[in-house]
């Protein structure tokens, strides 16, 4: 009972009353969704809720690692992204019924991992004898971090795609297409413009012929949602990075506010 307990209630040692409520909330929801899924066979959405589980321990494993303290508030706003992104976003198609849902996760991802990127070298630079990096070099690393964070998530979402046979790179119709793979002279980009549909013949696991018509447009797999989630990731870490370069350089008082972002070292 103690385990089971402790599972649920698992957070940081700085963590609030209403923080670790949070926490049990989110953590019944995806058990209870992981159960029904496994019951289903729809192994892609349990392996998303079983990361799902695993990524809420960031914040618990970084303090424990790195011996480094979680304002509630970036706490909350962590565990609030990764339940607002995987089950709400993929497993509740929230991608799907809200448009802006996935430009707002994805900006306010380049926010937060520039904050911890931020933090982690600020708190180095306070703490390492001899080691006076200047406010500039302090906003570039963050920057740095933030689009290398954002990198790493785009290929998750590749290899997700394809070896679990799920779509998180989310499809858009389009309605022209340049290649050089498709025209009659090599290494000459070919134009299609006003595309109408698109028919795609197969077969399946018969040998059956299937035909698929979109209408509207030419199906693109993914590479203008990647593009987009990269460009607005890059204006969040640019949108931090600002801040903590006037935090590091000028007033600290003045822009108190990115302390809610800044972990500190543990006593």
């Amino acid at each position: 009972m103690n385990t089971i307990k402790k599972f649920f209630t698992s957070s940081t040692k700085t963590a609030n009353k209403g923080l670790v409520a949070v926490y049990v909330v989110f953590r019944v929801i995806a058990v209870v969704m992981l159960l029904s899924q496994l019951f289903m066979q729809r192994w892609g959405n349990a392996f998303i809720l079983v990361l799902t589980l695993v990524l809420f321990t960031i914040p618990l494993l970084v303090e424990r690692v790195l011996k480094i303290e979680f304002p509630n508030l970036l706490e909350l706003i962590i565990i609030a992204f990764i339940f607002s992104s995987t089950i709400l976003g993929e497993l509740s198609d929230f991608y799907g019924y809200f448009k802006m849902w996935d430009t707002a996760l994805h900006t306010l991802n380049g926010f937060l991992a520039a904050g911890v990127g931020f933090s982690l070298v600020y708190l180095l630079n306070q703490n390492a004898e001899g080691m006076k990096l200047t406010p500039l070099f302090l906003a570039i690393v963050t920057f740095s971090f933030s689009m290398t964070v954002g990198v790493m998530w785009e290929f998750l979402e590749y290899y997700a795609d394809r070896w679990m046979s799920l779509d998180m790179q989310k499809d858009r119709i389009v309605q022209q297409i340049n290649s050089v793979s498709i025209g009659e002279e090599k290494n000459t980009v070919f134009h299609i413009e006003t595309i109408e549909r698109t028919v795609i013949v197969g077969t399946d696991a018969s040998g059956n012929r299937m035909e698929t018509v979109i209408d509207g447009g030419y199906l693109d797999i993914g590479i203008i949602d990647t593009m987009k989630d990269m460009f607005v990731n890059l204006l969040g870490a640019i949108v931090f990075s600002i801040f903590g370069f006037l935090y590091a350089l000028y007033d600290r008082k003045k822009y108190r506010f990115v302390q809610n972002f800044i972990p500190k070292k543990s006593k």
